[in-house]
Formats: C-alpha cells, sequence, structure tokens
C-alpha cells in the first residue's frame, strides 16, 4: 500500500512540475519587417535591443519565449484570436488595440517608465535642400515619405490634412529621396544614422535635429491564460530595472 501511495505521490509530483515548466514560456510575435537594430530576424531567428530586453525581462521572472516573426496583421488578427500567441514587442501604444492588448498603465504618456525603449522620429531631405525644419508640419518638402510600419507618425500627419507617400520600408523611403532629390523622408534617428553608413546614400542626406515625434515602444500581452496582470506588471518592472542597468544596456547596445 506504502509503495503505491509513494508511486502516486511520485506521479503528482512530476505532473506539478511539468505544469509549472509550460506555464513558464509564453509565445512572443515580433512584425516580420527588417528595424534595425530595434527587432529584426535572420534566416526567421528574431533579433534586436527589443529581442534581448525582453528575453532579460523574462528570465527574471523565470520564463521563457518562443519568438515567432510574422506579419503584425497576422500576429493581432489571427492567431491573437486564436489565443496561440501570448504577447507582442515593437509597438507604439495604439488605441485602436487596447481593447486587444494589456499596455503599461501609463502607455498614454509620451515616455513610459515601462517601455522597451523610446525612439525619436526626424525628418530627413536631400543634401542639397535649403529647407529647415523648425516643427511646422504643413511646411514639410513633399513627397513626404513614411514606411507602413510607422503608422502613429503617418496618422499624425494626416490628421493634419498633409498627404503621405507610404513606402514598405526605411531603405526604400531613402532611395526614392536620393533617386528624385526631393520632397523628404521620416524615420527614427538610429535608422538615419545606419542609413548615412550605406554606400548608397552617404553623405546624400540632411538629417533634421528637431524631432517629429518621440514614441514609447512596448511589450503588450493579449488576454490568455499563461500570463495574468500580475505577471504583466512584474515583466514591465524588469524591463525598467534593465533598461535602467548601465552596464546590461551598455553591453547590449556594443553588440549592435
Amino acid at each position: 500500500m506504502m509503495t503505491k501511495i509513494k508511486f502516486l505521490l511520485c506521479l503528482l509530483i512530476t505532473f506539478i512540475s511539468i505544469s509549472c515548466f509550460a506555464n513558464n514560456r509564453i509565445s512572443i510575435c515580433i512584425d516580420n519587417r527588417d528595424w534595425y537594430p530595434f527587432s529584426y530576424h535572420e534566416k526567421g531567428q528574431a533579433k534586436g535591443i527589443f529581442v534581448e530586453i525582453t528575453k532579460a525581462a523574462l528570465r527574471h521572472s523565470k520564463m521563457e519565449a518562443d519568438f515567432l516573426v510574422m506579419p503584425m496583421k497576422r500576429c493581432i488578427n489571427v492567431l491573437a484570436r486564436q489565443r496561440k500567441i501570448d504577447a507582442v514587442i515593437g509597438l507604439p501604444f495604439d488605441l485602436a488595440l487596447n481593447d486587444k492588448l494589456h499596455y503599461p498603465e501609463d502607455a498614454i504618456q509620451e515616455t513610459s517608465r515601462w517601455r522597451l525603449m523610446q525612439v525619436d522620429f526626424n525628418l530627413v531631405t536631400p543634401k542639397n535642400s535649403l529647407y529647415d525644419f523648425s516643427g511646422k508640419l504643413n511646411t514639410i518638402p513633399q513627397p513626404i515619405r513614411i514606411p507602413k510600419a510607422y503608422l502613429n507618425i503617418i496618422k499624425k500627419i494626416q490628421t493634419a490634412n498633409i498627404p503621405v507617400e507610404i513606402s514598405q520600408q526605411d531603405e526604400s523611403s531613402f532611395y526614392k529621396l536620393i533617386r528624385d532629390n526631393t520632397g523628404s523622408l521620416i524615420t527614427s534617428s538610429i535608422m538615419a544614422v545606419r542609413q548615412d553608413e550605406n554606400e548608397k546614400f552617404k553623405d546624400k542626406f540632411i538629417v533634421h535635429p528637431h524631432p517629429i515625434a518621440s514614441l514609447s515602444f512596448f511589450l503588450a500581452f493579449f488576454e490568455t491564460p499563461a500570463t495574468t496582470p500580475e505577471l504583466h506588471k512584474k515583466v514591465w518592472m524588469n524591463v525598467e530595472y534593465l533598461r535602467n542597468d548601465y552596464v546590461f544596456m551598455l553591453q547590449l547596445l556594443s553588440e549592435y
């Protein structure tokens, strides 16, 4: 009888351990675009600063993640509805998604304490342009090229009744700007630095220092059995701790 009880106890302990381990792993999607160094992919593997901060924050909560690379629309409109995905990284706050995603409570602020990172977006014009951006959107040289992924920036410009030319990627915006030698584009400050290292574009454009916008980007959660609001807050607190860890961030940024 005792042997049978011990056997059943062993089975129960094994089952509990397996269940706990299973609940310590979540699925996270990232957009399949190339947004180096924040989020991108190589041979289907998720890479970038957002990914590494997320991994480290989850480890602090004894969690791990499987990162799935896919179009963001498919992630939100298909997999999330099927409850096959637990979170997404690399999105700014979007009121249209607020009923689908759990953002930090201060996500509507310009700078959230629980952001993955703050990203500035700047105006770029051809090198021979005499235009000087002072903050007035209606003076920006047209066409204004913006990658489709910068939805918040596109909305901001269009809300001011200013037409925009939507491109697939940052690089295609730069290509058209240099080819046509007219108009402007909007990109992240870090992407502008990266493109200036590209031989095709080097020393052929001007980055205006006054930012068009500054956005907080997040790790946001869907409502699934794998996570809880308490876990969300714990992970966001870990993100804040890591982002303020000078040594961690220095080592991370040195890889890019």
